[in-house]
């Protein structure tokens, strides 16, 4: 929305046209009463008089409350009422005197009305008057006269009345609308903030309202729709998530398989060329009848090619594992019985490099699992800790119980493992001596088999750098 056109509210756009349509009908009333009030009270008064002079009509002269009838009928009107005799005598003359006598009488105007009453307006010593004479029907003649002051009085007080009930009622019907425009735009002005959250794909909030109109169904659409469209992205992210899993997956199994390329060709490299170089020596020796020496070339060519078998063997173990082809053989056994097999099996490796083995393993733990490949998983921890112990040349192996797991750690003294290495020594063919050193015959593939030995278990494994020294270690389901 462009911030700098300002935009009024629905709800004072509602006041401002009903306040709009209000004075206009207070404006037209007031023009009408002001123009018109006095003109339709004069008609009123002359019509009153009529009627009273028809209704004298109807009395019965000789009756003993006539007269009190006719005085009755000045108090409640405010006029005066004269009667004579056909001959001209007076049978009944007011005596409110609302009519100045003695002076010059002029006609202002003149009429008939329905009836055959005489109605003027006359005016007399500057007080203007109502007359209207009526010849009754046994010839009495009546004359009934009202001061117009009077009138105009009626009128004027009647039109403050309208104005102050006008305002009264204005006023009350601007608050009565206020508090109604709140309520009637209550529900659309939260339909309008909702569906700007919707513009910005915030789903989070729903309209609470419940009426059985049309506002009520726009709501429930509302919701509806801010139901849909949020399954929907929802729906969207997760299968662009997946899809950029997916990507990021490609991308790194493209990576991995140029750098396993890499890997092998390198670690093919050095032995195929070694054994073409002793296999032409060879030749060249046979060929000039050195047989001696072309038999040592062969058992370097043998032996070559004994690495070689073992590097394929390993990738082909490795592959087993990460495919899931290699089922595991669940079994329950002794940790300390575990252990100590393998250590007893390792003394000679341990006695010719100058190592001392230390265990720490209780007797009394029973673990489960496939004994093989959890041997193969200590194997490759103990054989990496051969070749990279230093110092005071001393692995130790021991371990920590759960309710659930045994953690099994392999120490060995030496130098730590670099930071920039420590999350990638998992990785095949990946090794930490950047020189790639071929000696004892390691092909960086361990670390990769146990990790795809653990994944099979469902278990954890790790390493971290200890005082003086590094520490691996693995999980081991524990029988309770």
């Amino acid at each position: 929305m462009n911030k700098s056109k300002r935009r009024l509210s629905i709800r004072l756009k509602m006041f401002l046209q009903i306040t709009a349509i209000l004075l206009a009908v207070v404006t037209v009333i007031l023009i009408i009463n002001t123009t018109c009030l006095g003109d339709l009270y004069f008609y009123n008064e002359k019509r009153k008089m009529a009627s009273i002079a028809e209704y004298l009509n109807t009395l019965d002269l000789k009756s003993g409350v006539y007269l009190g009838t006719v005085s009755q009928l000045e108090t409640e009107n405010n006029i005066s009422i004269d009667i004579y005799f056909a001959d001209g005598n007076p049978l009944y003359l007011s005596s409110k005197n609302l009519i100045p006598t003695g002076g010059n009488t002029i006609v202002i105007e003149h009429g008939v009305v329905k009836n055959g009453a005489v109605i003027d307006i006359r005016e007399s010593s500057g007080v203007q008057y109502i007359d209207c004479k009526c010849i009754l029907d046994d010839g009495i003649e009546i004359e009934i006269f009202s001061v117009l002051a009077n009138v105009e009085a009626n009128a004027e007080v009647t039109l403050y009345f309208v104005w102050a009930s006008i305002l009264f009622i204005f006023i009350v019907v601007i608050i009565f609308f206020i508090i109604y425009s709140k309520s009637f735009t209550k529900p659309l002005i939260q339909m309008s903030k909702i569906t700007e959250k919707m513009s910005n794909m915030d789903f989070s909030e729903r309209v609470a309202v419940k009426s059985n109109d049309e506002i009520g169904e726009l709501a429930g659409s509302i919701n509806n729709l801010s139901g849909s469209l949020d399954a929907t992205l929802q729906d969207l992210n997760q299968k662009n998530k997946k899809l950029q899993d997916d990507i990021e997956k490609k991308q790194t199994l493209d990576d991995l398989r140029k750098e396993f390329i890499s890997s092998i060709s390198h670690e093919l490299k050095t032995p195929i060329s070694i054994v073409r170089g002793y296999a032409e020596g060879a030749e060249l020796m046979l060929q000039s009848g050195d047989t001696e020496n072309a038999a040592e070339y062969c058992g370097i060519i043998i032996k070559e090619s004994e690495k070689m078998n073992a590097l394929v063997m390993e990738l082909l173990e490795l592959s087993r594992f990460e495919i899931g082809d290699s089922r595991l053989e669940i079994e329950d056994f002794s940790l300390y019985s575990f252990i100590h097999d393998y250590t007893d099996s390792e003394k000679i490796v341990f006695e010719e490099n100058g190592i001392k083995c230390e265990t720490e393993i209780s007797e009394n733990i029973m673990c489960r699992g496939d004994l093989i490949k959890l041997n193969m998983v200590l194997n490759n921890f103990v054989s990496n800790a051969v070749s990279h112990t230093g110092g005071e040349k001393l692995i130790r192996i021991y371990c920590e119980e759960t309710d659930e797991k045994v953690r099994i750690f392999v120490y060995n003294t030496g130098k730590a493992i670099a930071d920039e290495d420590i999350d990638k020594i998992w990785d095949s063919f990946y090794r930490a001596d950047k020189s790639r050193s071929r000696k004892d015959g390691r092909f960086g593939l361990g670390l990769s088999i146990v990790s795809a030995i653990q994944n099979l278990h469902g278990n954890e494994y790790g390493v971290f750098n200890s005082d003086g020294g590094v520490t691996f270690w693995f999980d081991v389901d524990k029988v309770k």
